[in-house]
């Protein structure tokens, strides 16, 4: 006789999943992680969840929703688009400043190889593209008038930083991460002048 599925709330379930994947990375963590950090019995975390790379999509949604909301806002500020570019990179140093050796989960996801979600790869392209998106566009409107080539370096420059700052954040650097997003944001503004 089989017992019954235990009962478990799924938004308290996906907040841990988010923390375990945030510590661990998502090619480190195991379902078997994921399964101690819930109490989430094996078949109940299938049935609910399908897989891993589910259950992490559904984390990293439930991460954006909470951490890169403010961020985006900052992008979308109606002041000048380098200061608002300028802005999102001492947010982003801030954000990591605050949690040494974790980094931010979308960025340390973006830089893994593709092939580790790779069943859900589409998933992953749309979650990061609604963060990459309005930063192009941010870059885009920087640069009116100076042609798409400007904005193109422009993003790969803003981009750059903020994926640095994050392997700074990664690796325990927090003292250099907030002076190197400062030293980045006054040039980014030094520019707009």
């Amino acid at each position: 006789m089989a017992g019954r599925p235990r009962k478990f709330d799924r938004n308290e379930a996906v907040d841990r999943f988010v923390q375990v994947f945030w510590d661990k990375g998502f090619a480190q963590t195991s379902v078997d992680d994921l399964q101690a950090s819930t109490g989430i019995q094996r078949g109940s975390f299938y049935a609910a969840f399908t897989d891993k790379d589910t259950a992490f999509l559904e984390a990293l949604d439930r991460y954006t929703e909470q951490f890169t909301r403010q961020g985006l806002d900052i992008l979308q500020a109606p002041e000048c688009p380098k200061t608002a570019l300028a802005n999102y990179i001492l947010f982003v140093a801030d954000f990591l400043s605050l949690r040494p050796g974790r980094g931010c989960l979308l960025l340390s996801t973006i830089c893994e190889p593709p092939s580790l979600i790779s069943t859900k790869k589409e998933g992953l392209n749309r979650r990061a593209d609604a963060v990459l998106t309005p930063l192009a566009q941010a870059c885009q409107e920087a640069e009116k008038g100076r042609g798409k080539n400007a904005a193109k370096i422009l993003y790969a420059y803003v981009l750059a930083q903020i994926l640095g700052l994050n392997a700074l954040a990664r690796s325990g650097e927090s003292k250099s991460l907030c002076a190197v997003a400062r030293m980045a944001a006054e040039l980014i503004k030094k520019e707009a002048q």
